[in-house]
């Protein structure tokens, strides 16, 4: 039996159009397939985050040393401190006053052993003739007893000196009343006793 070729074309137009409707229809269940399975994704992410989650994340923390911060304290006034003053020794005074009286004895025994110091003397006579220079010690023990007079003799010249002065300004006042006798009288550095230097009173012969 012979077909129509307008049935056949027909036949085919219709198997064409139902296989695109059944793509279609394929293509629609599989993009409501596609949300189904999105939704009950999701849902079940809602659900993992509402329970509680653990992990130890320790070894991969950052760890910080923590430095305590130092504050500079105010600078307190200083309390006065007491000076404590070393306690005297007892003995030492006494100590003391040994090797004093010990330096006093030996000055003084130096002192008594010196005789003669550097003074002066008023010369009151240089000549050849003896009668003269014993004339002259004779007028200083009549008028002076207080000076001692001192003759000396180097071939041929006498000379007489008097006094023992520490200084010179205690012969000066003797020498005044000297010249009055004895107008070449001078005054001459010379070594005298000291005992007889402390015996001079020159205000009592001005006097």
């Amino acid at each position: 039996m012979a077909i129509h070729p307008f049935l056949l074309k027909f036949a085919g137009s219709v198997t064409i159009i139902g296989y695109m409707k059944l793509k279609k229809n394929c293509l629609l269940i599989l993009q409501l397939g596609i949300l189904v399975v999105s939704g009950c994704a999701k849902k079940t992410v809602v659900s993992s985050t509402n329970a509680e989650y653990r992990e130890d994340l320790s070894a991969v923390r950052p760890r910080y040393e923590y430095v305590e911060p130092v504050f500079d304290k105010p600078e307190t006034e200083a309390s006065p401190k007491t000076i404590t003053t070393p306690k005297a020794d007892v003995d030492k005074p006494l100590y003391v006053n040994k090797k004093l009286e010990a330096a006093l004895d030996t000055i003084s025994k130096h002192n008594k052993s010196v005789r003669y110091i550097n003074g002066f003397r008023i010369q009151i006579y240089v000549g050849n003739v003896r009668q003269e220079a014993d004339g002259a010690k004779t007028f200083i023990y009549q008028t002076f007893p207080d000076l001692n007079p001192y003759v000396s003799y180097s071939q041929p010249t006498y000379r007489v000196k008097v006094g023992d002065f520490m200084y010179r300004s205690d012969a000066e006042h003797y020498l005044d009343l000297i010249r009055e006798q004895y107008a070449s009288a001078v005054i001459l550095a010379d070594r005298v006793d000291i005992k007889r230097s402390l015996m001079v009173n020159p205000t009592a012969e001005r006097n």
